[in-house]
């Protein structure tokens, strides 16, 4: 068996769903952790596969990636949500998700890049404390689509992904597929094409199960699927991780841009 880990999250549902449900053939033992759980998980062999997010890809570049597949977005994403006292620019404390790793890092960009501002970051579980005693806060995955649809009183709500598309041109890449060297997905690399082929037909009975899970309306659930996040990894998606790249090794003393590894059998 190929152990494969994912997120537990509602964007993910259209490239796993199938194979949760045996829909079609594979030989995947599927798991979840976070986002940054799950990286470390994949650094440590402790799965071989795993829907990791771009910011590990970065940070480790020793990853093959699957082609054609990703979670991205073009313009507003719904479920990476800053929410502000005030405008950016005057964010002094600002909480963030535990759970994060590339969205974390796609905040440090927007405020400090793009808003040249330079605010203490606070990382915190998303709970009902989460923005107790600072300025903002900024939730992800399904948290943060409850979010944008449930604004806490006093609030102004941003989207980091149409910031990012606003000011860069490009899709933003929150996770990819991430193969650790020495594992041959075999039909299984062909499975995982057919999942999300599939899931992306099947989609409205995804929302009809997920939506009661997670307490949103089919509407929004269906529109989160098909309007907001996109599931290709194509040029104008490479051009966006490379940007990220760009943008994250000013953040380091020994910042690098990777060579992106495309898996093949």
């Amino acid at each position: 068996m190929i152990k494969l880990g994912s997120v537990p999250f509602l964007n993910v549902k259209p490239l796993v769903f199938p194979l949760e449900e045996r829909l079609i053939q594979h030989d995947f033992e599927i798991s979840y952790a976070s986002p940054s759980n799950l990286s470390t998980l994949l650094f440590g062999k402790g799965v071989d596969l795993g829907l990791i997010p771009v910011a590990e890809i970065v940070k480790r570049g020793n990853y093959e990636i699957v082609p054609n597949i990703s979670i991205s977005s073009y313009g507003k994403v719904d479920s990476v949500i800053l929410v502000s006292k005030s405008e950016i620019k005057r964010l002094r404390t600002v909480a963030v998700d535990a759970r994060s790793q590339s969205s974390t890092a796609l905040l440090r960009i927007i405020l400090e890049v793009f808003n040249k501002i330079s605010p203490v970051y606070f990382r915190r579980e998303a709970n009902e404390e989460f923005l107790n005693g600072v300025d903002g806060g900024m939730l992800i995955g399904n948290t943060g689509l409850k979010l944008r649809y449930n604004p806490p009183n006093g609030y102004r709500l941003f989207d980091l992904g149409e910031i990012w598309t606003n000011e860069t041109g490009l899709p933003f890449v929150y996770a990819v597929y991430a193969v650790n060297e020495g594992i041959k997905l075999g039909r299984n690399l062909r499975a995982l094409e057919m999942a999300k082929s599939m899931g992306l037909k099947i989609v409205k009975r995804i929302v009809k199960i997920e939506s009661r899970k997670i307490g949103l309306g089919e509407e929004i659930c269906l529109r989160y699927l098909t309007e907001r996040i996109r599931y290709d990894l194509g040029e104008k998606e490479i051009s966006g991780i490379l940007n990220y790249a760009k943008f994250l090794a000013e953040f380091e003393e020994n910042g690098r841009i990777p060579e992106l590894q495309i898996y093949s059998e």
